[in-house]
């Protein structure tokens, strides 16, 4: 392969989809979601080898989706982001296609092995991120509209943790009990949080024609945005949590609960001080958040188990 194609590709991969942070976050949010798809009652050994694919397989749905972003928002950023990898000319969008291509046609080899149950799961998210690639064909009248914008892509988490569920569980989307639905509920709510704390800036960062959360709604109003989903997505997981261990899931309810906590007190300092110093620090604390909240589930789990 040539060496200049893999360079590339690489650097692009640095830029906007960072192969270390990716993998940690989805290997987190991976583990969160296949402990809590588990039944209480269940003490086989894991399959590791099967674990291992189903990783594999998030990890290329993510990095697709950021494909599919890129592309979609190619003409925005050859205009503001020109900086950005494709907007650049770093890679030809031919190529980029077909390195498109190549990773969905992984991801249906991959689906196909772990069975007809992470197929038909796979099937319906791999047809919600052609949808999302797409603006839902309503993209005109979408974009302007952040909020909903936003909210209707972040859907797609709900859908990568039934996909997980059935990797771990070997059953379809429609087998999945309660307790599980709660947290791929959650799980939309919480990559919310993460989604409308890293487009908030300090007033000193806003740039004309880019639009953002703290432009729109106010400092104060961006935080009170995120600060519901933050306990949206708490309150699930402590549905999904009660129901699936009833006597006892004190730590998996306390660890989340203490990260999430955090995102508020960065919010409220942010609210005191909006400008780049508060805002830098609210966005840290909100990427800490996406990370941190699936350990702490782990973290939680373990004690719990």
């Amino acid at each position: 392969m040539n060496s200049g194609l893999i360079a590339r590709w690489w650097q692009f991969l640095r830029e906007r989809h960072d192969p270390f942070g990716i993998s940690l976050m989805v290997a987190a949010f991976f583990g969160a979601n296949t402990v809590m798809a588990w039944p209480a009652v269940d003490r086989s050994p894991p399959d590791w080898a099967r674990l291992g694919a189903g990783y594999v397989l998030l990890w290329l749905c993510f990095l697709h989706m950021r494909l599919f972003d890129e592309v979609k928002d190619y003409a925005v950023d050859r205009e503001f982001n020109p900086e950005r990898p494709l907007a650049r000319g770093l890679i030809a969008l031919t190529e980029f296609g077909v390195g498109t291509l190549l990773c969905i046609l992984v991801e249906v080899v991959l689906a196909a092995y772990l069975g007809w149950a992470v197929v038909v799961s796979y099937v319906f998210l791999l047809c919600f991120t052609l949808l999302m690639r797409l603006e839902f064909f309503v993209g005109d009248w979408l974009r302007p509209r952040l909020e909903l914008y936003a909210i209707t892509h972040t859907f797609s988490a709900t859908m990568l943790g039934l996909l997980i569920h059935a990797v771990a569980t070997g059953k379809q989307p429609a087998q999945a009990d309660g307790a599980f639905l709660a947290v791929a509920l959650g799980n939309w709510f919480v990559f919310n949080v993460f989604e409308f704390g890293r487009k908030t800036f300090g007033r000193d960062e806003e740039r004309e024609g880019v639009d953002s959360y703290s432009s729109r709604l106010s400092p104060a109003g961006a935080v009170a945005l995120l600060g519901g989903n933050v306990a949206i997505a708490y309150a699930l997981l402590w549905q999904g949590a009660v129901a699936r261990f009833p006597t006892g899931c004190s730590g998996l309810l306390l660890y989340p609960g203490v990260v999430a906590a955090l995102t508020v007190v960065a919010g409220m300092y942010y609210i005191a001080v909006p400008d780049r110093s508060g805002a830098k620090l609210y966005r840290g604390t909100v990427t800490f958040y996406l990370l941190a909240y699936h350990l702490a589930i782990l973290l939680g789990w373990y004690g719990a188990a």
